[in-house]
């Protein structure tokens, strides 16, 4: 979605990232940029780019800006998200990309200083008001895992052993099971967090009631389409926890939108692309439909449905952040 009338300031903004492999774990760092003093809240570190020019699109004016701001020519650039401020002279949308892939070597053309920040300590330092949505997309994954369906034989210890022992490691990692009440799905992930603390969960938001005493436990809630058009995201969440909803239409894409801007939505998942395993008889809506819904997300996407991870280029390339999916990401 985009606003591009005359009084809406366009402003395209590069969030560049690169992995450190001679860590123990290959860590992401992200290229940070020192914003002058002389500048509005400045003497801040912030992302690079700058204005939209009126012959150019976003991707277009980010490569041009990082170009000619911090000296790099941009080769892989992934569509995140939108974002609008309201001042009382102009409105500013900002359109953010995630820069994976880039030539050249980072430097301040005008004599900023420039750095680089493993992605987890980004919090250590000290940015404009409006890149909070920034700072929190940064640290969303690639590809979204969910939970495998229980087998008919299978046990609930049985099946929280089999995704702490298959779940790829420092995973986001989707806990979907809908035969659990809430006490039973509460113990799941109580054991799941014990057994793998690397792990990133995600609960189900038809549980979130209940799960006020793991709060500290989960990275965040999933919120069915049902949920985010019932409301539910009304609820009081801890700051800290992610927000993610399922999507499968452009009416429940525009509601997250409007959550984004009233509560705060850091992502959704749009399905289904194709049909699946999981869900043989839901044909998909396929590719160039999933392309037109997602255009219409001010907040990161991800693919689902009939997915793997080697479609994550493609999925990136038709305006996507990230694949989802159950047993092409799990590994037996």
């Amino acid at each position: 979605m985009s606003n591009r009338s005359e009084n809406v300031v366009q402003v395209a903004v590069g969030v560049i990232v690169q992995t450190d492999q001679t860590a123990a774990y290959p860590t992401e760092q992200v290229l940070i940029c020192w914003r002058d003093a002389a500048l509005h809240q400045g003497n801040r570190y912030e992302f690079p780019g700058g204005k939209v020019e009126t012959h150019e699109t976003p991707q277009q004016a980010l490569h041009r800006e990082l170009l000619e701001e911090i000296n790099i020519e941009v080769q892989q650039v992934v569509r995140a998200q939108q974002l609008h401020f309201t001042y009382p002279e102009k409105i500013v949308c900002l359109h953010i990309f995630k820069v994976s892939s880039f030539l050249g070597q980072p430097q301040g053309q005008q004599k900023q200083a420039v750095r680089w920040v493993d992605k987890t300590h980004l919090d250590q330092y000290r940015f404009p008001d409006a890149n909070r949505p920034i700072l929190r997309m940064v640290m969303l994954p690639d590809q979204y895992v969910i939970s495998r369906p229980p087998e008919p034989d299978q046990t609930l210890s049985q099946w929280i052993h089999w995704h702490a022992q298959h779940v790829p490691q420092q995973a986001w990692l989707y806990v979907r099971n809908g035969q659990l009440d809430a006490q039973a799905y509460q113990q799941a992930i109580v054991q799941l967090h014990q057994l793998r603390p690397d792990l990133n969960l995600m609960a189900m938001s038809a549980h979130v009631e209940s799960l006020q005493a793991v709060f500290s436990m989960l990275r965040g809630i999933h919120f069915s389409q049902h949920d985010l058009m019932a409301g539910r995201w009304e609820m009081a969440l801890p700051e800290s926890l992610y927000r993610i909803a399922a999507c499968h239409d452009e009416l429940s894409i525009k509601q997250a939108n409007q959550v984004a801007v009233d509560a705060g939505l850091d992502a959704i998942v749009l399905s289904p692309l194709q049909a699946s395993a999981s869900h043989p008889e839901q044909a998909g809506m396929g590719w160039l439909a999933w392309q037109q819904l997602c255009a219409l997300s001010t907040v990161p996407v991800y693919a689902l449905g009939g997915v793997k991870p080697s479609d994550l280029h493609k999925v990136q390339q038709l305006g996507g952040f990230g694949v989802a999916g159950i047993r092409a990401f799990i590994p037996n």
